[in-house]
């Protein structure tokens, strides 16, 4: 550097034997101390990444008003920087994730309710719209930081650079969707959820929503607020939804009484085949109730051990995760109501715990986290046996509902003492 210290000093004007990585240029090809100094706060600015910052200086460089960093290969310092967290990009991306995830709970809707006969329907419509808006946000960002001095490849925040590879996953799914239904025809039923075509498009959504969680999880020690926090739960939302889309036929346990078996009658020609219906409904019901508590419990513990999360966290994710598929799947059965109601009984529950206890396992109160696993998954389960009973009755003996029951809290205890065996391995 010509005129002041290498960039690795600290104040004025001397020799030091650090390796110089930028060179000034300045006024007459030298800087004097009072110049040196300005240059090495521009830097520590432009190292913030500040949009303003960078864009100011950046200007100021091209009219040859102040000095400019540049490295050996005459390239701005700032473009060898990844583009700083952008809240209002979190919010969109997270939004459009939920746009979408729920616009595919409609088209499964509709594929089990409505003649559906093309590719080009307004149930696709609302999904693929949801892309064209999340594709419209990536694309302004990415002008934007550009325009503020950062080069194309480091236009976006680090934690989106991964989440980028949901577009061409999502556009080949889109494709291969459309190609799909016109070599093979329409999916019904079960078919529609298991459709390989659309197990790729709920993967590119699946990375897509991962930008938002990973941007808040990186800087964690400012995220100390619902607002700061609530890209991180509309992303996780997310991935709830596509969880429930491609296992929909294992949402609801199907304890009420609409579900039940045909009625066993003994000496009769039908008898073994209504015994092996009803042994198979149980079966599959408390497996359904297992897999729910994990699910529930799995997100719930990654939250609490990733972060402190604020008041209303849980509630809005339940909310948010498990509606979509209730309003998809409920007919005339009260399934959106105990939905409803689970989700808001566990999210509350959830949220005053944390409230109560903070029960992050890096804190040493383990108690505390296993009671939080075991109370979260036993209160959701809890209220679909009470609400199913008061509004559909309960064809499940006593002896199978307990039963499933304490299988829920069963299983957040097992996912505690593997994740707190896991942090002290």
């Amino acid at each position: 550097m010509r005129g002041g210290a290498p960039l690795g000093c600290v104040g004025g004007v001397g020799n030091c034997t650090g390796k110089p990585i930028a060179t000034f240029e300045g006024i007459g090809g030298s800087l004097d101390a009072h110049a040196a100094n300005m240059a090495a706060r521009t830097i520590a600015a432009l190292r913030s990444g500040t949009p303003d910052v960078v864009r100011t200086a950046r200007c100021a460089h091209l009219h040859g008003k102040a000095p400019w960093p540049l490295l050996r290969n005459g390239t701005p310092m700032v473009a060898q920087h990844a583009a700083p967290r952008d809240i209002v990009l979190d919010y969109a991306v997270a939004i459009c994730g939920v746009w979408i995830s729920g616009g595919f709970f409609l088209d499964a809707w509709a594929h089990g309710h409505v003649p559906v006969e093309s590719f080009f329907t307004p149930y696709h419509a609302v999904f693929y719209s949801g892309m064209l808006a999340l594709a419209g946000v990536i694309v302004v960002a990415l002008i934007r930081y550009h325009e503020s001095g950062y080069s194309w490849t480091n236009s976006l925040p680090r934690p989106y650079r991964l989440a980028l590879l949901g577009v061409p996953i999502f556009v080949l799914g889109g494709v291969g969707d459309m190609a799909w239904h016109r070599i093979l025809g329409i999916e019904e039923g079960v078919d529609a959820l298991l459709s390989p075509t659309h197990q790729i498009l709920g993967l590119g959504i699946f990375f897509l929503a991962s930008g938002p969680i990973r941007s808040v999880l990186s800087e964690r020690p400012h995220a100390s607020t619902l607002w700061r926090q609530l890209p991180l739960v509309l992303g996780l939302a997310t991935w709830i939804i596509l969880a429930r889309f491609g296992t929909a036929y294992a949402f609801d346990p199907g304890a009420g009484r609409t579900n039940a078996p045909p009625p066993i009658s003994p000496f009769t020609p039908d008898y073994l085949t209504a015994l092996a219906i009803g042994y198979y409904k149980i079966a599959s019901g408390v497996l359904i109730v297992i897999f729910q508590s994990v699910l529930i419990t799995g997100f719930s513990l990654w939250v609490v051990s990733r972060l402190h999360p604020c008041p209303g966290t849980f509630t809005l994710l339940f909310l948010i995760g498990n509606l979509p598929a209730a309003a998809a799947f409920t007919n005339q059965t009260p399934l959106f109501a105990v939905t409803l109601a689970q989700s808001l009984g566990a999210g509350l529950l959830a949220d005053a715990l944390v409230l109560r206890y903070d029960p992050h396992p890096a804190l040493g109160r383990t108690r505390a986290f296993r009671s939080f696993a075991i109370a979260v998954p036993m209160t959701y389960v809890g209220i679909y046996l009470v609400g199913t009973f008061a509004l559909d009755r309960i064809w499940w003996d006593w002896n199978v509902a307990l039963g499933s029951w304490i299988w829920s809290g069963v299983c957040g205890l097992a996912l505690s003492l593997l994740i707190l065996a896991r942090r002290s391995a």
